[in-house]
């Protein structure tokens, strides 16, 4: 599955009643291997581990960008869906928000991350 809108079907199509969709947390490229080599189906960041990993505390301490660049080099290393916690959207404001959500779908489409 190599296009962002293909990825997107085919998380969509996990969402099945009844049938609990196991979604591993990642907070790094070597933890988003480990849980996609052991077979998941799909990969979610972690808030938390993610703003550890990078040397910051959770909720809302990690900036946009170093959030959006681990993101992206998550997305680039592994060949399926990944869900991202952005906390609360990196921004103070809905239009912030709306520029993180872009920033998600980016980061999704960039080969080898950022």
């Amino acid at each position: 599955m190599t296009t962002l809108r293909g990825k997107a079907l085919l998380f969509r199509s996990m969402h099945v009643p009844g049938r609990p969709l196991v979604l591993p947390n990642a907070w790094d490229v070597a933890s988003a291997r480990i849980v996609t080599d052991a077979g998941a189906a799909a990969v979610a960041t972690t808030s938390a581990g993610v703003s550890w990993s990078l040397g910051y505390g959770d909720g809302d301490h990690l900036d946009r960008d170093r959030g959006l660049g681990l993101i992206a080099r998550v997305a680039a290393a592994v060949g399926v869906p990944v869900t991202a916690d952005v906390e609360s959207g990196y921004a103070p404001d809905p239009a912030g928000v709306a520029e993180t959500v872009r920033g998600v779908l980016a980061a999704g489409e960039r080969p080898g991350g950022s």
